[in-house]
C-alpha cells in the first residue's frame, strides 16, 4: 500500500539473524518482505546485544530501497537497544558506532517488543541450515530435447488453432 506506515521487526539467535518489513493495513501489521542470514563463526561469538544490533543494521541494508525517505519503527526483543542512541558513544566499540551511524541515517525509533510478539523475525533467525534444501540444477539442454521429443507438445505447436508462436 503506497504511503502505508512501515515497521522493521528483527531478531537474532546464536546462529542467524532475521527480519521482516511490515506495513500497517487495517490496524494490523502485515509482512511484505523477509530477510534471514546465517552468522559466520566470528559473528556467532558476538554478544547478544551486538547480534541484535547487527540484525537491525543488516535488515536496513537489505530493505534500504524500500525504507529510504520513509519514517518507520524498528521492533526488537533486545530491550537495551531502545537506549542505543542515548548512550555515551565512548562506551561503544568501533563496530557498534559504525552500525549505529548507518542505522541512524534511516531511523532512530527503536522499540521493545516481547519475543512472543516477534514471531516471524524470531523464526527467520532460527532457520537451521540443514532444513534448507537446494533444488537440483536443471539441465536445460536435456529439458529442451525432452520437449522436442514430446508428441503432445509437438501436436500443440503444429496446431493452427494455437496462438503460440516460437
Amino acid at each position: 500500500i503506497p504511503g502505508a506506515q512501515l515497521s522493521l521487526w528483527v531478531d537474532a539467535s546464536d546462529v542467524a539473524i532475521g527480519g521482516t518489513l511490515s506495513q500497517l493495513s487495517q490496524g494490523k501489521w502485515e509482512p511484505i518482505a523477509f530477510f534471514s542470514m546465517k552468522l559466520n563463526k566470528s559473528q556467532q561469538k558476538w554478544s547478544t546485544y551486538d547480534r541484535e544490533l547487527f540484525s537491525i543494521y543488516s535488515a536496513i541494508k537489505k530493505f534500504k530501497h524500500m525504507l529510504e525517505g520513509r519514517e518507520f519503527q524498528i521492533y526488537t526483543d533486545q530491550k537495551s537497544l531502545i537506549y542505543a542512541f542515548k548512550q555515551n558513544p565512548d562506551k561503544c566499540s568501533p563496530r557498534q558506532l559504525r552500525h549505529l551511524d548507518f542505522i541512524s541515517q534511516y531511523s532512530t525509533d527503536i522499540r521493545h517488543v516481547q519475543g512472543s510478539q516477534n514471531i516471524v523475525a524470531d523464526a527467520l533467525s532460527r532457520i537451521e541450515v540443514d532444513s534448507i534444501t537446494k533444488s537440483p540444477i536443471l539441465n536445460f539442454k536435456e529439458f529442451a530435447r525432452a520437449q522436442k521429443d514430446d508428441s503432445d507438445i509437438q501436436k500443440f505447436l503444429h496446431n493452427d488453432a494455437s496462438s503460440l508462436q516460437l
